[in-house]
């Protein structure tokens, strides 16, 4: 996409904002009445009235310190300028106005970055790295004989035979009983998230854009994990992805509207929605939510976070690691696996 390539040309900077949006702010205001937003907290089942300014903010969360030890703010410079030349695009798409393709664009990198840039994607890359590499230590450690090697090869020449035995099958004991972790640091972590905004901005630019409006008098939700990955009916026991054509990205717009990408011919519609079709909308999303589901009232997330159950529940990553042998191959190989349905974890 020709608007990320012009947003990554850019010099270092060494000033920013402390604490930083990783749901934007002017997004969440509309969501707002009166200027507030209603925020149910899935941990305790509490529901607060707050100005967007004061929702899903952290400090210093995309600052980052180079190798001269200096706290360096371009990423969240680059996120300030797709907001705002998103913010047009939103509002065009919002108000059932054109977009021009440089609005499919910048709204495309828009969902995105919301994809990457929240403690659900970080939480999700950290538990990705961490079961890949759990998952290759396992597959490369197949035996003791195996461990044997791998020992000889990082001692030296002179270590006793009966002292690389004793390890080898203290390394092999280890990984067979799985009594070892792999720690994933939070750097780490964002830097894998941060590269493959490009690659979702582009599947989401290529999908076709249905803006779903919602009756007058009902309102759609977001949350602090705002792009939700549904899957088509019949079609639950499948893997989920942004690439997936039995799956359905879902992002809210407004109180209003709301998106959903399908499909690969670019196409782009509106279609106004009934009831019930807000009220699944909004399920969904609400499922999804990291630690906050975000709405205009206090009712409206009342009447759609209890019947699911969650308070006193905490996130789970949705993608697993499987080991498996590839069609076509005769040894067994690590793969990513997503999970049809987001599980819900007890605090």
């Amino acid at each position: 996409m020709d608007a990320f390539d012009r947003l990554t040309e850019r010099g270092a900077l060494l000033d920013g904002p402390v604490q930083q949006h990783y749901v934007s702010k002017f997004y969440l205001k509309g969501f707002a009445a009166n200027r507030r937003v209603a925020v149910y907290d899935r941990a305790n089942g509490f529901v607060s009235s707050l100005t967007p300014k004061k929702v899903a903010a952290l400090e210093h969360f995309y600052t980052f310190i180079d190798e001269s030890d200096r706290q360096r703010f371009e990423i969240e410079a680059l996120f300030g300028i797709v907001e705002s030349r998103a913010g047009t695009a939103l509002k065009s798409a919002v108000c059932r106005s054109p977009l021009s393709f440089e609005d499919r664009e910048y709204l495309a990198l828009f969902v995105a970055m919301h994809a990457i840039r929240t403690p659900a994607a970080l939480a999700e890359s950290i538990s990705v790295r961490e079961k890949v590499e759990h998952a290759r230590l396992t597959l490369i450690v197949s035996s003791e004989a195996v461990a044997y090697n791998l020992i000889k090869e990082s001692k030296p020449a002179d270590t006793p035979e009966t002292e690389l035995r004793r390890l080898a099958e203290k390394l092999f004991e280890m990984v067979r009983g799985n009594h070892f972790r792999i720690n994933v640091p939070d750097v780490a972590a964002r830097a894998i998230a941060l590269k493959t905004w490009h690659t979702l901005a582009r599947t989401h630019f290529e999908r076709d854009w249905t803006i779903v409006h919602a009756p007058s008098g009902l309102n759609y939700i977001t949350s602090d994990s705002p792009v939700v990955l549904s899957p088509l009916s019949d079609m639950e026991h499948l893997p989920l992805g942004y690439g997936s054509f039995h799956t359905h990205v879902l992002f809210p717009l407004s109180r209003t509207a709301a998106l959903v990408m399908n499909g690969d011919e670019r196409r782009m519609r509106h279609a106004d929605v009934k009831p019930e079709q807000v009220e699944r909308f909004n399920t969904a999303v609400a499922s999804d939510c990291y630690h906050y589901v975000i709405g205009s009232s206090v009712d409206l997330l009342d009447k759609t976070t209890a019947p699911l159950n969650l308070n006193g529940s905490m996130w789970a990553p949705r993608v697993d690691i499987g080991i498996g042998v590839p069609p076509g191959e005769t040894q067994p190989a690590v793969f990513i696996k997503g999970l049809g349905k987001r599980p819900t974890m007890p605090i």
